[in-house]
């Protein structure tokens, strides 16, 4: 068994190493002077692999730099050689190593250390730079040829093509890094996301890139400068929409594009051109990574509204479970109570005159029917047996309506209304009545219309529920009288209401993402009231970070 993972891991080790030569040598030859590719490579490949596969990077680099060196050894002399043999990425790794001891690189699903990125790829930009100035320095010239000066020009070509090749391939690598290494566990929203970033690069990136490619190629002077340096819109117009994502894979392109427009070796248009597409590239992945870190805290705060919501509703439904348990237990004792008074009023019949033993039975029947009217203030029997529309229009809240003297007509439109979760019906029932004895605590009344809609969008449920009161009179100029007597009263302890206000009425419905408007009229008042689906049952994933 031991054995077997040995070999497993010097496999790993071969396949890396290969890898990384064949994809050193394929860079390199693709490079061009201004802009080289293989630097990239070596940072991407030090910042994801862990340290014990950094020997296989060291070797698989030392192969193609070393035939190199040995290759043009009579040519430059030995001390170049042996310069030249040495692999850029060991100075490198140092300071790979040092970044990722003080920094983690990433910080979350689709987030990134962008300083951190930036910094290394600075770092080895300036290393490499300073080993090909030394190796430069070490090349033997013919005995009759000037000695070479090492100047701020060469230094910076050096330090531009390093950054250029960096910053056009690591942020890339990091990017698809980031969406497949979760393969098949991407949530839905985060593989529409990615779906969406690939179907924008290939229209709204690549196809404007093409056109100014040909422009370029069909213009002359400083219009092909132009075309040039306008390939960084198409960038800037991703970052907007995905973040340092979208200028990693943007500014990729943008360079492929910039240096196919080169028309001679070291063109110093298309150097300016990629030089100023690398520092737009840097800004925007700056820019990039703020806008994705501000949606990233978007999303949790969105995430964590979501849960206090979920828990409120949670609650509310746990407490009418417990209320409902009140009332079962009500009822059970009031039978109970009834049971143990017949059996006392059978042992005792015979020395109760008549009177005596209808006055008691009418006491316990009336104990008994108290008992039933609080319990079912506390969860209303109807609603258990028959659903919500049986309740509003036969239950308690119709006999609390006529109790004060007014008419009452329910209606029942929409779809989906019965689909609702319990504690939403729950909810709507202990909402319509607070709202009832709102509107009759108001003014008299003599007609309550009650309207309740379900409907069925963005794939949740929703009800909207209207009360409109019509006053039994008006005064003029449509202000509503004051209540003669206290009939309301006696609804709001029928129906085990809790005389809430509007606010509070207001702030109940928020839990289930609900709104709450009140329209005085001068026929009477109107409250409608809007209500969402639990969201108990729907499973709330990060989705920001997804």
């Amino acid at each position: 068994m031991g054995e077997a993972r040995v070999l497993r891991e010097w496999s790993r080790h071969l396949a890396i190493c290969v890898g990384y030569a064949l994809g050193y040598v394929l860079l390199r030859d693709i490079s061009v002077s201004h802009w080289n590719l293989p630097a990239g490579l070596r940072v991407a490949c030090l910042l994801l692999l862990p340290y014990r596969y950094w020997p296989a990077l060291f070797i698989g680099e030392l192969l193609p730099v070393g035939y190199h060196a040995w290759d043009c050894r009579d040519q430059f002399g030995w001390r170049w050689a042996v310069l030249a043999a040495v692999p850029p990425i060991l100075p490198i790794s140092l300071a790979v190593a040092w970044a990722k001891r003080h920094a983690r690189l990433m910080l979350g699903a689709r987030q990134v250390n962008m300083a951190m990125l930036l910094g290394v790829i600075l770092a080895g930009a300036l290393l490499t730079a300073a080993g090909n100035a030394l190796t430069l320095a070490a090349t033997q010239l013919p005995p009759d040829s000037p000695p070479i000066t090492i100047t701020s020009q060469i230094l910076f070509g050096y330090f531009l093509g390093n950054y250029l090749g960096a910053i056009a391939v690591v942020p890339t690598i990091l990017a698809i890094q980031l969406a497949f290494s979760r393969g098949t566990r991407l949530t839905p929203s985060a593989s529409r996301w990615y779906g969406h970033l690939t179907r924008d690069c290939l229209i709204g990136v690549l196809l404007p890139l093409f056109v100014l490619v040909g422009l370029v190629f069909s213009s002359q002077g400083d219009g092909m400068q132009v075309f040039r340096i306008a390939m960084f819109l198409p960038v800037a117009w991703l970052t907007s929409r995905y973040g340092w994502q979208g200028a990693a894979i943007g500014g990729t392109l943008a360079s492929f594009a910039v240096t196919m427009t080169s028309t001679m070796v070291r063109d110093p248009g298309v150097i300016q051109a990629q030089a100023l597409i690398a520092f737009a590239v840097t800004t925007l992945l700056l820019l990039g990574s703020r806008i994705a870190h501000q949606a990233h805290t978007g999303d949790t705060e969105q995430l964590d509204t979501l849960r206090g919501f979920q828990l409120a509703q949670q609650g509310l439904y746990l407490e009418e479970l417990r209320m409902r348990q009140a009332a079962d237990a009500l009822e059970h004792i009031g039978q109970s109570i009834r049971e143990n008074h017949n059996r006392l009023l059978d042992r005792l019949r015979h020395v109760l005159p008549a009177n005596e033993e209808h006055i008691y039975s009418r006491h316990v029947v009336l104990a008994q029917h108290e008992m039933h009217r609080l319990a079912n203030a506390l969860h209303p029997r109807g609603w258990r047996e028959r659903g919500v529309p049986a309740t509003l229009r036969e239950g308690p809240f119709a006999q609390a309506i006529h109790l004060t003297g007014a008419t009452y007509q329910c209606d029942l439109s929409g779809r989906g209304l019965s689909q609702l979760a319990p504690d939403v019906h729950l909810t709507l029932y202990r909402l319509a009545c607070e709202v009832l004895v709102y509107v009759l605590s108001r003014a008299p009344m003599q007609h309550v219309h009650l309207q309740l809609r379900g409907g069925y969008t963005s794939r949740r449920r929703w009800v909207v529920m209207r009360l409109v009161g019509e006053l039994a009179s008006a005064e003029e100029g449509g202000t509503t009288p004051k209540p003669e007597n206290d009939s309301w009263k006696q609804a709001m302890t029928l129906l085990g209401a809790s005389g809430l206000g509007m606010n509070t009425i207001r702030d109940r419905a928020h839990i289930y993402g609900g709104v709450v408007h009140v329209r005085d009229t001068q026929r009477g008042l109107s409250v409608t009231l809007l209500l969402h689906d639990s969201l108990r049952s729907m499973p709330i994933h990060q989705g920001a970070s997804a």
